[in-house]
């Protein structure tokens, strides 16, 4: 430490020397003294590290139990844990009441707290706070919340007729058709009016007429109020949508909300009920109204009604339901694209003049990447919107494309598409594209919607790489085509770090794709959702499709990320083919309509 102490002192003009401070003091936060963390905030209020710092160092008092230290040092925060050691702290000078006040709104959140907070939890359930009604309420809200372990925990601390129901709540998370067996929410009280609402909404995504009868029953037998009355109006009448019952002429008027307004929409569209559509429509806000989407489906009606229609006026967006007016009056898609920008030698210079983006570039060069992020993110709130646009091009330059559609997005530079699709690594996917059979903007679009060309990406499900590819489906497609020896590994064996090589990953990507287009006979849409979501689900959605158009089917995909995936590499594909003036319709030929299941 003691030789690093002395080489610190000719770091001066190092854009990187507060981090050799930040590190020395971070290695050894529980021998650091308040002079010397204050003197780091002063010194470094500009580092996006130094509040984080900051917080780690209060926590280290906080487990040392460093009461008074840690009171003077209050502020608001929506750190959990620390919150919890500034109660604490709170009880610990003897600010006794208000710190226990403060603990029941801690307690009270319907999710689990950090272990920081178990002891002064164990000191507030021995007060008259810890009451019947408190558990109650945060047992309640924990099932809305879905979190069914703090359920369950909850329950042991809850006595008499609130226990037996809080059982029966608790089952109808599993089983809601429970709600039903009127025995156990016979008594018109308010624990089981909140029971009896929960379960008809489970209930009703899982079977409309079942809720709709016991709903019936209910509204009469218990005095709900107006507000629980509309929510489960709402939620049978978007159900019973869902299986093509629809508000008769005299009972729409009762389903204003935005819940039931959009739900119905969206079962009219599922069901192509265009005169239904035509009238929830009209019934949307003014910001719904203005989407794309909306005008789309609008659109769709009017045609299917012989009415005119605008998807001539909708053609000119460049998103999904741009792309699908334009296919459905022949038109060519439009891409709207400003010309490409040049970042000057001069203007470079001026960027690595700001001290921020300065610290940014060289912690990425030296690959501390999470803090060279925290650098330049901070440091674009700071800038106006021209600057930002430089950013981005600069980012382009140091290989992080990520980052650079990331800014141009904040930049508002939405129009510059060399920013936002990259057309990095074109050669290994013109090979790919040559061995599979599988155009290139496909596979450039699918990584733009994966990892928007993170080479080293992983996913919270462990996908990696450029097209996010899981071990064991790389392993799958290995055996399946019968690929060349891995790259990474050296041994003929396949290992995970495989994944993170650009042209392996496109490798395993592109023959994981191709085989999904064979199984699903060349139809992009359907591949495109079993890359996301898998080939049985796909395989489950289309048992149920009845031969739909494509349009429609997309639309009313269960899971939403996979809905927005399939979209958005739809309609990135149009804009990689229109960048290379290989225009294409988004869907094409017989992807207009489902195969019969």
């Amino acid at each position: 430490m003691s030789r690093s102490k002395a080489l610190q002192q000719t770091l001066a003009d190092y854009p990187l020397a507060p981090y050799v401070a930040y590190h020395m003091l971070s290695n050894s936060l529980g021998q650091t003294s308040p002079a010397e963390i204050d003197a780091f905030r002063e010194r470094y209020p500009e580092l996006p590290a130094t509040p984080l710092l900051y917080q780690r160092w209060l926590k280290v008092q906080g487990q040392r139990r460093q009461w008074q230290r840690l009171h003077a040092r209050r502020y608001d925060t929506s750190n959990a844990e620390l919150q919890c050691y500034f109660v604490r702290a709170q009880y610990g000078v003897g600010e006794k009441s208000p710190a226990l006040d403060a603990t029941t709104a801690l307690w009270s959140r319907p999710k689990s707290q950090p272990k920081a907070c178990d002891p002064i939890f164990a000191v507030w359930r021995s007060t008259d706070r810890f009451s019947q009604e408190a558990i109650w309420q945060r047992f309640k809200g924990s099932m809305e919340a879905g979190e069914r372990i703090l359920a369950r925990y909850l329950q042991r601390y809850l006595t008499g007729a609130r226990r037996t129901t809080a059982y029966a709540f608790y089952e109808l998370r599993r089983q809601p058709q429970r709600v039903s067996w009127r025995g156990a929410f016979a008594a018109d009280t308010a624990e089981n009016r909140a029971a009896i609402s929960y379960g008809i909404r489970r209930l009703a995504r899982r079977d409309a007429l079942k809720a709709s009868s016991a709903w019936r029953t209910f509204r009469t037998s218990h005095t709900f109020d107006t507000a629980q009355r509309q929510l489960l109006d709402d939620h049978v009448a978007v159900a019973l949508a869902g299986d093509n019952q629809f508000p008769s002429i005299d009972q729409r008027g009762l389903h204003t909300s935005a819940f039931a307004v959009n739900g119905i929409l969206d079962a009219a569209i599922a069901h192509e009920r265009w005169a239904e559509l035509l009238y929830w429509g009209t019934q949307l806000s003014n910001i719904e109204a203005s989407k794309t989407r909306t005008q789309y489906w609008l659109a769709r009606a009017k045609q299917q009604q012989g009415e005119p229609h605008s998807f001539a006026d909708l053609a000119t967006h460049r998103d999904y339901y741009g792309f699908l007016a334009a296919a459905q009056i022949r038109a060519d898609a439009e891409l709207q694209a400003a010309p490409p920008r040049q970042l000057t030698r001069k203007n470079e210079a001026r960027l690595l003049a700001i001290p921020g983006i300065a610290r940014a570039v060289e912690l990425f060069a030296i690959g501390d990447d999470l803090n060279a992020r925290r650098e330049w993110y901070r440091t674009i709130e700071q800038q106006d919107q021209n600057t930002q646009h430089e950013m981005a091009y600069l980012a382009q330059r140091m290989g992080k494309l990520f980052l650079a559609i990331q800014t141009a997005n904040r930049a508002d530079a939405r129009n510059d598409l060399t920013l936002r699709f990259p057309s990095a690594y074109a050669v290994a996917y013109q090979e790919a594209s040559l061995r599979q059979s599988i155009e290139p903007y496909l596979l450039q679009a699918i990584t733009r919607q994966e990892s928007a060309f993170q080479v080293k990406a992983k996913s919270s499900a462990g996908a990696l790489g450029l097209m996010q590819v899981m071990p064991a489906t790389a392993k799958l497609a290995i055996r399946r085509g019968g690929l060349t020896a891995i790259m990474g590994s050296g041994s003929g064996r396949f290992v995970e770090q495989d994944l993170v090589i650009p042209e392996r990953n496109i490798e395993i990507g592109s023959y994981h794709l191709a085989w999904l287009l064979r199984r699903y006979s060349g139809l992009r849409p359907l591949a495109i959702a079993a890359y996301n979501a898998g080939e049985s689900r796909v395989d489950r959605w289309l048992r149920q499709a009845r031969s739909i158009p494509m349009d429609v089917w997309i639309e009313t995909i269960p899971f939403k990320e996979t809905r927005n995936y399939v979209q958005n590499v739809l309609a990135f594909e149009v804009v990689y083919r229109e960048l290379e003036q290989r225009g294409a319709p988004v869907l094409r030929g017989q992807e207009w309509v489902t195969p019969k299941s």
